[in-house]
């Protein structure tokens, strides 16, 4: 608390600025609280358009998914066993590799990665479960995988699809 001067004094203070009015400091502090509320919503609002920016692509990459799953199928119909003896369908499928190879670089270099769910628990964050079968593994395991997920810088943006163990198989 301020101490109480003299009147002349009191006004002498308040024309060279040492002492300010309840109203002045009441602003003063309006100012800086609004100052400081401005610089966070900045600091925020470039925090979302960097988000934006960085998952931009992410319908596009959906999309493309569906056409790697073709691919993947592609392959996995001709096998080399298959294509023995005979060249042109060795040379289709390792075209067919390469290609997938190509585009699954081109992905990974935006970001784009897939994750492993054989083998592992189920994670309703990183898998959909299409059906349950009886299985040797521990129940609620991932058995097999119908179709891979995929993840954008560290968000899924597509489940994988799976077969989950229910319970022991019995012999």
């Amino acid at each position: 608390m301020a101490k109480k001067l003299h009147p002349a004094a009191e006004l002498a203070a308040l024309k060279t600025g040492q002492e300010k009015t309840p109203a002045v400091a009441e602003l003063e502090d309006r100012y800086l609280r609004l100052a400081a509320e401005f610089d966070n919503y900045k600091k925020r609002t470039a925090r979302q358009y960097a988000e934006v920016v960085k998952n931009a692509n992410e319908e596009l990459i959906q999309d493309i998914l569906g056409v790697i799953d073709d691919f993947d199928r592609a392959m996995q119909s001709v096998t080399p066993a298959d294509a023995q003896g005979q060249p042109a369908l060795d040379t289709f499928l390792s075209g067919m590799k390469m290609i997938y190879d190509k585009l699954m670089g081109v992905l990974k270099g935006r970001g784009v990665i897939q994750f492993e769910a054989m083998g592992q628990p189920f994670d309703p964050q990183f898998h959909d479960a299409v059906m349950q079968l009886p299985s040797e593994a521990d129940e609620g395991t991932v058995i097999g995988v119908i179709s891979p997920g995929y993840m954008l810088n560290d968000k899924v943006i597509r489940h994988a699809k799976v077969i989950v163990a229910s319970s022991k198989q019995e012999k």
